[in-house]
């Protein structure tokens, strides 16, 4: 595996942009910066022998209950970028964990402030923090960098104004080890609820999300997207509220997932080939 851990207990892995990674302009999708935040995750647990394939072996899983990404530059196809994680101490039923990722050129590309647990699959009942702390091992303090975050935004009297509502369809491999619906879908559902116009002339530059309740492959849901006003989709850094929602037969709905997620212009964020 394709992984370094150092003595700080800090893990790199590197990595080059293929074609699956980038958009119709050749820069990073932001569904494959959230893939890597996952990825890394994943190997750096491998590593220490808790990844998922041996936790579903003693009837456990992770899952990430929140994340938010804050985004400096989006690298193009082919690019070499390094992406780095580590643990930070625990508190309660959560773990913690940092991942930042810079081009071979040094530039910053993103940083990620993520919230884990590990569950009894049978239960759904989370485990203590401590135990899976000391076994992925953490940075001495002063290394792990704050992991406090702050509420997403919800100030109702900015987020009023629906702008559209869109229906996801729920693919196959939609799906994960888990039996239900992959993290990096719900994000690409929010996306896809915005015009293609839209999407060509701006990018994600902050992504901050929460994961309610799990989702399955048959399950009925509706993206709500609210704004502050008509001309949100007009401004130079607009941003948008989003939340998920899941309704039962009997026609009661369920949020599942909520996000606040922040834009800048395509040509402010995207960065040049590194290898030109």
């Amino acid at each position: 595996m394709n992984i370094t851990i150092d003595k700080d207990n800090k893990a790199s892995f590197d990595y080059t942009l293929t074609s699956t990674d980038v958009d119709g302009f050749s820069a990073a999708r932001l569904m494959a910066y959230e893939d890597f935040v996952q990825e890394v995750a994943a190997r750096h647990a491998t590593v220490r022998g808790l990844g998922i394939y041996d936790l579903v072996k003693e009837g456990r899983t992770w899952v990430i209950a929140r994340s938010r990404m804050e985004i400096q530059g989006y690298a193009y196809w082919l690019d070499d970028i390094t992406l780095r994680t580590w643990a930070q101490d625990s508190t309660g039923f959560n773990c913690p964990r940092h991942i930042e990722a810079v081009r071979s050129d040094g530039k910053p590309l993103f940083s990620c402030s993520t919230k884990w647990a590990v569950i009894d699959m049978k239960t759904g009942r989370p485990q203590k923090a401590s135990l899976i702390g000391e076994a992925l091992g953490v940075p001495p303090r002063e290394l792990q960098g704050e992991s406090k975050l702050p509420s997403i935004i919800e100030e109702e009297e900015k987020r009023q104004l629906v702008m559209t509502r869109h229906i996801p369809q729920i693919r196959y491999l939609d799906s994960d080890l888990n039996r239900h619906v992959n993290n990096i879908n719900y994000i690409n559902w929010c996306l896809d609820a915005l015009p293609f116009e839209f999407r060509d002339e701006y990018k994600p530059s902050l992504v901050d999300v929460r994961w309610i309740k799990q989702c399955h492959r048959h399950d009925n849901l509706t993206v709500i997207v609210r704004a502050q006003d008509n001309e949100e989709f007009k401004k130079e850094e607009p941003s948008f509220w989003f939340d998920i929602m899941r309704t039962d037969d009997s026609g009661a709905s369920t949020k599942v997932f909520d996000a606040f997620i922040c834009f800048r212009r395509r040509s402010l964020m995207s960065l040049e080939p590194a290898w030109r």
